[in-house]
């Protein structure tokens, strides 16, 4: 059973980074339908099985933010909006829990992470086909993306799969024909991202390109070149197809958007979520209530402070807390898989700053996978080191 429910998981991964391409009639995104099948399954197992794998701090601390999201409803100023979304997050804390409890070895979880990068292949897919059709989301700069999903959320998960994909590709545990996948991902997700003209999106997949020249570290000398060959004929192909799209032009403008601009009218938004917050600063103004509290009745496009106007002072400690004890957990990680998660990390951090992403699968997929890979790191040298004392003893009875 519980194989069954694992491959059912690796399933709704995939469908994760292209939820946004289909909708059901009254059952949501491709990836609820998966995770509502998946969490059906699972609490029969554990019903069935009578255990499960026992929770760690990072799950009673997701626990408690989503009980503090829940009490929010009573001081919400419209109660039954609020309560959607605390539906949506106790979704997301059984989803945590079941990721916790079905990736207990990195040969797990890297799976998982692959499973991650096909569906971020599908999701480019998705975008090119609306390109072909000339179907853009966002016509005045003709950006695109899959289905209706935003072409900033788009572009903010292909750029999440480019770390993922170098790690995979550098990783002796992975087969080997997953390497050429794994590394043609990159002119892909560029592709993909030029499409979107997402321009955190950008800087995001810029700092998992860095990492990535870090794993060649890992090849030899000819796998190096024959990589770096690739994806430089892959850029020469690509180049001349994306340069004339008003789409790859925007992302020129990061730099001056940050200096010289209001990143595209959110400054405006975050001061009046600054002002409601001075006004609510304990308790907050209720879950799913930002757009109450702005002119423009829009979301906060900045998950930290999304935390900080709708959960109050108390739900952004909980939810600080829980991004600490992450970094914690990767923080003792062997190095190479430290600087792979610490990427990661560093990456969401940065997309998070423009989106609001804190109730995003997406989101804790990657923190609750950073603690399995840290945990199991801990068990792995915990067994070893009974074997390396087994042997010693069995070695000193020899000599007896």
């Amino acid at each position: 059973m519980r194989r069954i429910v694992y491959a059912l998981s690796l399933i709704l991964i995939f469908t994760i980074p292209w939820e946004g391409a289909f909708h059901l009639p009254g059952l949501g995104t491709t990836a609820t339908v998966a995770g509502l099948i998946v969490g059906a399954c699972w609490l029969f197992m554990i019903v069935v099985a009578g255990q499960m794998r026992r929770p760690v701090l990072f799950l009673f601390a997701m626990a408690g933010f989503v009980a503090w999201v829940a009490l929010t409803t009573f001081w919400s100023p419209d109660p039954l909006e609020s309560l959607g979304s605390v539906y949506l997050w106790l979704q997301t804390l059984l989803f945590v829990f079941i990721l916790w409890d079905l990736y207990r070895t990195k040969a797990a979880l890297l799976a998982g992470l692959q499973a991650y990068v096909f569906g971020a292949y599908t999701a480019v897919f998705g975008a090119v086909l609306n390109y072909a059709q000339t179907n853009a989301f966002y016509t005045h700069e003709d950006r695109y993306s899959l289905g209706d999903t935003n072409p900033d959320g788009y572009g903010f998960i292909l750029a999440l799969g480019i770390p993922v994909a170098c790690y995979l590709a550098s990783s002796a545990e992975v087969p080997k024909v997953f390497r050429f996948i794994n590394y043609a991902y990159l002119p892909v997700a560029f592709l993909g991202i030029a499409l979107s003209g997402t321009r955190t999106a950008a800087v995001g997949a810029a700092i998992g390109l860095l990492y990535g020249l870090a794993t060649l570290t890992r090849l030899s000398l000819f796998a190096r070149v024959a990589v770096v060959g690739f994806l430089a004929a892959a850029l020469f192909i690509l180049l001349p197809v994306v340069q004339p799209l008003s789409s790859f032009q925007r992302l020129g403008t990061t730099g001056t958007e940050v200096t010289q601009g209001d990143l595209n009218g959110r400054t405006a938004q975050w001061r009046q979520g600054l002002r409601a917050f001075m006004d609510h600063p304990v308790f907050g103004v209720g879950t799913d209530m930002y757009r109450s509290v702005n002119t423009l009745s829009k979301v906060a496009h900045n998950s930290y402070l999304s935390v900080l106007v709708e959960e109050g002072l108390v739900g952004f400690t909980l939810f600080a807390v829980i991004l600490a004890i992450v970094a914690g957990h990767v923080l003792h990680l062997p190095r190479w898989d430290r600087n792979f998660w610490m990427t990661v990390l560093l990456v969401w951090a940065i997309g998070a700053s423009t989106l609001t992403w804190e109730h995003r699968k997406t989101t804790w997929l990657f923190l609750t996978f950073a603690v399995a890979a840290a945990t199991a790191a801990v068990e792995r040298a915990r067994a070893a080191e009974v074997i390396d004392i087994s042997d010693h003893a069995a070695l000193e009875r020899g000599l007896r």
